[in-house]
C-alpha cells in the first residue's frame, strides 16, 4: 500500500508539473489564432495591398514546386490579375542547385502562367516565415501585403506580419489536389508547435 500511495503521489506531482506548462502552451497557440482571425479573407474580398507575398515551400528534386507551394501560387496568381496588388513578392530560398532554389521555382511557375517577370521581386533571404514577413517592410518598403499561403500556415504568418507592423491580410490558398489524411495531420500537427514558438519567438525576444 505504501508502494501504491507514493506512486499515486508522485504522479499528482507530474500533472500539477505539467498542467501549467499545457495550459500555457494552449494560450499561446490561441493567441496566434485568434490575433489573426479578422485579418483573414477570401481572394474575392481581400482588400489592396502593395504586394502579394508567397513564402517558399520544399520543391521537386527537377525544380518544380510541390503542391503545397503549387496551390500558394495559383492563389497569387489569381489575385494579382484581379488587381490586388502591383507586385509579387516571393520569399524563400534562393540560388543554390535547382532543387533548392525555391524563389526560382516560384518564379519559373508564375512567368509560364502568364505574370510578367517584372511583376515580381525576389527575396531569396526568406528562410523561414518570421523572415519572409519581416523583410517584406525592413528590406522591401512593403507598408501592406496579402499574404498567400496554405488554410493550416496563414494564421502563423498574419500574426508575424502585424508583429512587424505590417498592415497584412491573408488569404488562405485553395487545396488544389487530394492530400492524404498523413499529409494533412503532418502537416496541421507541425504547425501547432510552430505557432507557440513564432509566439515565444516574438513575443519573449527582444531581438525579434
Amino acid at each position: 500500500m505504501a508502494a501504491v500511495s507514493k506512486r499515486r503521489r508522485w504522479w499528482r506531482r507530474v500533472v500539477f508539473a505539467v498542467l501549467p506548462i499545457l495550459a500555457a502552451a494552449i494560450a499561446m497557440h490561441e493567441h496566434v489564432v485568434w490575433s489573426a482571425a479578422g485579418a483573414i479573407f477570401s481572394n474575392d474580398a481581400v482588400p489592396p495591398a502593395d504586394c502579394i507575398v508567397v513564402p517558399g515551400a520544399r520543391i521537386l528534386p527537377d525544380g518544380q514546386p510541390y503542391h503545397l507551394l503549387e496551390d500558394r501560387l495559383a492563389a497569387a496568381r489569381d489575385l494579382f490579375l484581379r488587381g490586388k496588388a502591383p507586385c509579387i513578392l516571393l520569399s524563400g530560398r534562393g540560388g543554390g542547385d535547382l532543387d533548392q532554389d525555391e524563389v526560382g521555382s516560384m518564379r519559373r511557375w508564375l512567368v509560364a502562367r502568364g505574370v510578367p517577370d517584372a511583376a515580381m521581386r525576389d527575396d531569396p533571404l526568406g528562410l523561414r516565415t518570421i523572415d519572409t514577413m519581416r523583410r517584406c517592410g525592413s528590406d522591401y518598403g512593403m507598408r501592406s501585403a496579402i499574404v498567400v499561403t496554405n488554410p493550416f500556415h496563414v494564421p502563423r504568418a498574419v500574426f508575424l506580419g502585424e508583429h512587424f507592423g505590417l498592415d497584412v491580410r491573408g488569404v488562405a490558398a485553395p487545396y488544389g489536389h487530394d492530400y492524404s489524411f498523413g499529409t494533412m495531420v503532418r502537416n496541421r500537427g507541425r504547425e501547432v508547435f510552430a505557432r507557440i514558438f513564432a509566439w515565444c519567438e516574438v513575443m519573449l525576444s527582444s531581438s525579434a
